[in-house]
Formats: C-alpha cells, sequence, structure tokens
C-alpha cells in the first residue's frame, strides 16, 4: 500500500478517536516512509497526542533532516525543549528565527546555547551556526572569529578552507595564506589545502615559495610561465598525458605569449576555447595578444568580451566604448555595445548606437528592429513604421514585426492595414500566447468603406478649417 493509502486509513481511524490503533498502523510502515514529510508530521502528531513525547521529539527531529524548512517541526521541538534541554531549545529557537528570516535576532539564541553546555561537540556546532549566520549578515569579522574559536578545538580542513574564502573576499591574501600555512601543517598530504596555498602565493608574486606547496605540473607550470622560465614549464606541459584538460591549452598559449610567437599563442587559445568555450580567460588571453601587438581597438574590444562573459556589464560597456572610440567605423564594437545597453535597459544610449549601426549596415535587423521600437515607444508611430518595413524589406524571420507594424497602423487610427498586419502575424504564429486574444481585437475590427470615406472626410475638413484659419 502506498504512503497516502496508509495515510488516509489513519484518518479515517483518527476520525473515529482510535488514536492507538492509527498510532500502531503507523509504526508499522514507518521503516518503509520514514524519509516522507507528511508520514513523518503524522506520526509525530499522533504521538504527541498519545503523550509519547520522546517518539514525538524523535519524529519531530527526523521531520526537520528531511525538510528543514517545516515550520511546525521547530514549533513543536522547541514546546519539547523548553523545560527538557536549553541546548537544544536555544539552537532550534535560532533555526525558527532563521526561517522567518529574522536572522539577526539568531545571534543571541545561539550565544544563550554555547552558554547553556560543556559539551564539544555543541558548542562547536552552535559556533559553526552562529558563523553562518555572522556570514549571512555580512559580519564577516564576527564570522571570522567563530571559525577561529572552532580550530581551539579540533583542526579541520572545512574551516581552513572557510577562513581562506572568508580573507579573500575581504582582500585579505595575507591572511588567507597565514592560514593555509597553518592549514597545510595539519593536513600536510591534502593536495587541495596545498594547491590553494600555491595559487594565492603566486598571486602575491611569492614563486619560489609557491612551488613548495604546487602539487600537479598544471600548477607548477603556471609559476614557471610566471617567473618567465619557459625552459622548465614547457617540460612539464610536455609531460602530461592530460592535454584534453583546458589548463594545457591555456598554458601552452601562455607559453607561446613569453616567447612572443603570438600565432602559435592564437592558435592554442582557440584550442583552449574549444575545450571551454564560457571560460572569460579566452577573451582575457586575446586581449593580451592584442595589446602585445599594439591593437588598442582588440585590447579593449576583448576586454569587454571577457567582462561581458563575466557579467560584470558596466565595466564591459567601458571597454567597448573605448574601443568604439579608437575606431567609430568597426560595427563589432558597436553591436557589442548594444547588447549590454539592451541588457542594462539604456534606451537613450541604444538609440544612439541603433543608429550608429544602421548608417553602416542600413539592412542590419537588430538596428532597425531597435530603431522601430524605440519610436514605437516613443509614441511616434510614423517613424517606427519606416523602420518596420524596411526590416521586412531585409527579409527577416521575425514575424513578431508583423504585430509591431499592426500595433503601429491601430494607434494611427488605420484600421485597415492594422488589421491586414496583424492577420499576417496570425498566419505565422498561430500558436503564440497572445494569439486568442489577438484573434479577438481582429474580429471586432470593422473596416468599411463608409467609415473610410468619413475618416477621409472628416482629415479633409480639418485641413481645410486649419488652412482657413491659418490666414
Amino acid at each position: 500500500m502506498s504512503s497516502q493509502g496508509i495515510l488516509s486509513q489513519v484518518q479515517m481511524l483518527i476520525d473515529n478517536e482510535q488514536y492507538e490503533n492509527a498510532y500502531e498502523m503507523l509504526l508499522k510502515a514507518y521503516d518503509k516512509y520514514k524519509n516522507e514529510a507528511e508520514f513523518l508530521e503524522k506520526i509525530a502528531l499522533l504521538a504527541k497526542t498519545l503523550e509519547k513525547n520522546e517518539e514525538a521529539s524523535k519524529y519531530w527531529q527526523e521531520l526537520v533532516a528531511v525538510n528543514p524548512n517545516s515550520m511546525i517541526a521547530y514549533s513543536e521541538l522547541l514546546d519539547i525543549y523548553q523545560n527538557t534541554n536549553k541546548y537544544q531549545y536555544y539552537i532550534t529557537r535560532a533555526k525558527y528565527k532563521i526561517l522567518n528570516e529574522k536572522v539577526s535576532q539568531s545571534i543571541d539564541d545561539y550565544k544563550k546555547a554555547i552558554d547553556s553546555t560543556t559539551e564539544e561537540a555543541e558548542i562547536i556546532n552552535a559556533r559553526f551556526l552562529r558563523a553562518k549566520s555572522y556570514e549571512y549578515l555580512g559580519k564577516i569579522q564576527s564570522a571570522i572569529d567563530d571559525y577561529f574559536r572552532i580550530l581551539e578545538y579540533k583542526d579541520d580542513i572545512a574551516i581552513y578552507y572557510k577562513l581562506a574564502d572568508l580573507y579573500v573576499s575581504l582582500a585579505d591574501n595575507f591572511s588567507a595564506i597565514n592560514i593555509l600555512e597553518r592549514g597545510v601543517k595539519a593536513f600536510p598530504d591534502n593536495i587541495e589545502l596545498n594547491e590553494y596555498l600555491a595559487k594565492l602565493l603566486m598571486k602575491e608574486g611569492q614563486y619560489e615559495n609557491a612551488l613548495k606547496y604546487a602539487k600537479n605540473n598544471f600548477s607548477k607550470a603556471k609559476i614557471y610561465l610566471m617567473m618567465e622560465n619557459n625552459t622548465e614549464a614547457i617540460k612539464l606541459l610536455e609531460q602530461t598525458e592530460d592535454k584534453q584538460n583546458a589548463n594545457y591549452p591555456a598554458l601552452m598559449a601562455e607559453y607561446y605569449f613569453n616567447l612572443k610567437d603570438y600565432d602559435k599563442c592564437r592558435e592554442y587559445i582557440t584550442k583552449f576555447r574549444e575545450i571551454a568555450p564560457e571560460n572569460p580567460l579566452v577573451f582575457q588571453m586575446l586581449a593580451m595578444v592584442h595589446d602585445a601587438q599594439d591593437d588598442t581597438f582588440g585590447y579593449h574590444f576583448y576586454m569587454g568580451r571577457c567582462y561581458s562573459f563575466k557579467q560584470e556589464y558596466e565595466l564591459a560597456l567601458s571597454e567597448y566604448l573605448n574601443a568604439h572610440r579608437v575606431d567609430p567605423s568597426r560595427t563589432e564594437a558597436i553591436k557589442e555595445i548594444i547588447k549590454v545597453n539592451e541588457t542594462l535597459g539604456d534606451n537613450t544610449s541604444l538609440m544612439e548606437f541603433y543608429e550608429k549601426l544602421y548608417h553602416q549596415e542600413p539592412n542590419n535587423p537588430t538596428a532597425l528592429k531597435g530603431l522601430g521600437d524605440i519610436y514605437a515607444n516613443m509614441y511616434e508611430f510614423k517613424m517606427a513604421l519606416e523602420y518596420y518595413e524596411k526590416l521586412l524589406k531585409s527579409g527577416t524571420s521575425d514575424y513578431e514585426v508583423f504585430k509591431q507594424i499592426g500595433l503601429c497602423y491601430e494607434k494611427l487610427k488605420d484600421t485597415k492595414s492594422a488589421k491586414e498586419y496583424y492577420e499576417k502575424y496570425l498566419n505565422k504564429a498561430p500558436l503564440s500566447p497572445d494569439t486568442e486574444k489577438l484573434r479577438e481585437k481582429v474580429s471586432k475590427m470593422q473596416v468599411s468603406s463608409s467609415q473610410s470615406i468619413s475618416d477621409t472626410n472628416e482629415e479633409g475638413f480639418i485641413d481645410k478649417f486649419m488652412k482657413l484659419f491659418g490666414k
């Protein structure tokens, strides 16, 4: 029988006040369904009803493990622990407050939990949880203090990592190096800890020291390349059997860069990109090559690509604009500026660069659609139509343009043309989400010859009136 079937039968017994029988049924199914939150909640509530408090506590704890966001479990555990276990009471109350998005209030409860116990494991647990709360609140130094207190009880690789990460986030590489050196002394055979230390030492220019901790050939080759000891670097790279690792072409590119063989460097950058197409380092390396060859446009353009891949759009825009200033005729920079401004929603700058792209590439669909959209949003529907119609003539496959043209004609009170283009859109996009609403709108559009004549006569009358007024 499924858990839902059992729960249904249990509920029938509960409705008939047969609590003991219901509880016995759940106990028999416990081993099979003890990892299901709904089952655990039901058996915990029944245990509470039958005043089996120890068993209820056990089930509520298991429910929290299965569903860490169970508010009822924390609430019930608070009632149970209040007079039985002060440490668990304060720990549970802190977690309950965090669930209610009152993280700052959890700090005091963790302190009370620490003060209410002498058990080493409990103190470590409470300090760890408080440190995590401090991190969430952005109180990094307070988090660091708690993590250090944990190390007073025992060495823990995870804590050394965490402390190093926090110091790096504060741009304090000196302290990060110190804590990692302490970690490596405690765990000398841990490769990841040694590599982390080597990486930070390399960043600080301590290459000889970094070599002492580097454990794999890629790391060692990187350090030698930074030292411009190309001979030792290529020896290590030639020895590696893992040439499909992205580090291999990246380091080979750096090797040839050091030798000023930029053609070979580009060749390996291309191989690197094939293995790691989303790595922004590809574009940073290309920027360095262009810079070394005194190609200022290329340097700024590829640095822009690097920042774009990192989603650091303000920095990307700055580099693309620098590239554009160097050579305003290069449309690749203009196109990237447009992409970034579309992401940032800067319509003023967008219009400027859509126009620049349009003047250089009159049939460019991005420029035509962009200008059409901007003019439409400015209620300049006639101007928008000019660009949308050019977009159609360019052979675009973007059928949304039919809907946009229809909207412009509708705003200009040209119902006949609006209906015509809406129908073209519906023929091209019969499954679009807006199809039904648009069909309903089109069906209500009545275009008669009398209306058209009336519109024409009205316009003629207004024109005549304005001429008379002008006299």
